[in-house]
């Protein structure tokens, strides 16, 4: 039995590697997705974005459930920090992945975790390893009764991943890079709740977990509060510890959209100051869709569970939005589509039974292999082909009658040919 509250989980958790209990190549990447594409779904839907434990990496029991948020939260960091040195290694050598993690959180300049290692000089590295990234997710600050902000104060943790992955890379002195990391994630959290030159209730609160979450110097601190109440934050001092890093340029991107999640219309100053963020950071529009439709499903998916993404905007408002933006992507390829779905008429035929029948799981999986195959040849349904992404399939099969209904009708009654 494994549980991240006790000691040597994590020799527990190699242990299970050996045995092939748990197995790398689950989540392996296709060779058409690139590395931080991949990566970025894999931590999304993970739930490691937001510091909320949505789902494990390569573990998969049951025994998880009777776990604590803390334990579940400091797992899931251990699997990305593993997923990350994976994808950058090709291969895991337990003794080498944790010297490494303990280099990486040495360098981090950490009090808490440099007084870990002072304190457990005798223990072992896997253990030592245990304490600090437990550390790194106990929540440090209460705001009232304010219990989707406290979920929040984890939120931070992802930078551990994203500097990490450039601690492998670049070799560089990470107390620098780490504070970059920072100050880029609070500067457009703090622009884009202030488009409207005010801040509302919510996101003042979001601001100051976040700020609480740092490992920033008090004069730090103040001088983004006094930058943020002066109004004289700008995307273009938004400054990348690496220029070509993606998959942080993509975590900013998604903390802007989460900022202003439910005001994402055309209509309005939000996305001015998104696509100006975008262009700032060399995001292209296809990467900035796909990041709105990513935080829409997660919202969507986890709206029942925090009580943050309830406050922040209705269900209804959600999927009305959600809407809209499929039915504009899809109408862009409106011809294109409707020739590819006249070509499966059994596609067509189990989306008009799903209306009114539950399908089975025979049909479910003929439902997904089809729609993969169809995402193959429409650029614009790239997202599917991403980790998770089938996820969005049964509110993109209700929208898709209404876009291009003529598809269905010509094949309303008919029953495909065996």
């Amino acid at each position: 039995m494994m549980q991240p509250g006790s000691k040597n989980w994590i020799d527990k958790y190699f242990s299970l590697i050996n045995d092939g209990v748990i197995d790398f190549e689950s989540i392996a990447r296709p060779d058409y997705v690139s590395k931080e594409n991949f990566l970025h779904s894999v931590f999304f839907n993970s739930g490691i974005v937001f510091g909320f434990p949505s789902e494990f990496l390569f573990f998969k029991s049951d025994i998880s459930k009777k776990w604590t948020t803390d334990e579940k939260t400091t797992f899931l960091l251990f699997e990305c920090l593993l997923l990350v040195y994976l994808s950058e290694k090709e291969t895991v050598i337990k003794e080498e992945f944790v010297t490494s993690l303990l280099e990486f959180y040495e360098q981090y300049n950490n009090k808490a975790s440099l007084n870990v290692l002072k304190l457990l000089f005798k223990e072992n590295d896997g253990i030592k390893l245990e304490s600090i990234l437990k550390r790194r997710v106990h929540l440090k600050k209460t705001i009232g009764n304010q219990l989707w902000v406290n979920y929040l104060n984890n939120s931070l943790v992802y930078l551990d991943v994203l500097a990490f992955r450039s601690f492998i890379i670049n070799k560089k002195e990470l107390k620098e890079s780490y504070d970059s990391f920072v100050l880029g994630a609070l500067n457009t959290i703090g622009i884009m709740s202030r488009v409207d030159h005010k801040i509302q209730e919510i996101e003042d609160q979001i601001l100051t977990v976040y700020l609480a979450s740092a490992n920033m110097d008090d004069k730090s601190r103040k001088e983004f509060k006094q930058k943020l109440e002066d109004e004289e934050l700008y995307i273009e001092d938004i400054v990348l510890p690496d220029e070509n890093d993606d998959l942080y340029k993509f975590y900013l991107v998604d903390m802007a959209v989460l900022t202003v999640h439910s005001d994402l219309s055309e209509m309005r100053e939000e996305i001015v100051y998104l696509n100006r963020l975008c262009k700032h950071l060399n995001v292209n529009n296809e990467q900035k869709e796909r990041s709105i439709i990513m935080i829409e499903r997660f919202v969507m998916e986890n709206n029942h569970q925090i009580t943050f993404l309830q406050e922040r905007s209705s269900y209804e408002q959600l999927y009305g939005n959600f809407s809209k933006r499929w039915i504009k992507i899809l109408g862009r390829n409106k011809d294109k589509f409707i020739e590819e779905l006249r070509e499966s008429k059994e596609l067509i035929f189990l989306v008009n039974k799903s209306f009114n029948h539950e399908l089975d799981a025979e049909e479910k999986e003929k439902v997904k292999a089809q729609f993969k195959d169809l995402a193959k040849s429409l650029p614009a349904l790239a997202i599917f082909m991403l980790p998770g992404g089938l996820i969005l399939l049964p509110l993109i099969l209700k929208i898709i009658p209404d876009l291009i209904p003529s598809a269905f009708k010509e094949n309303e009654v008919e029953k495909p040919n065996d």
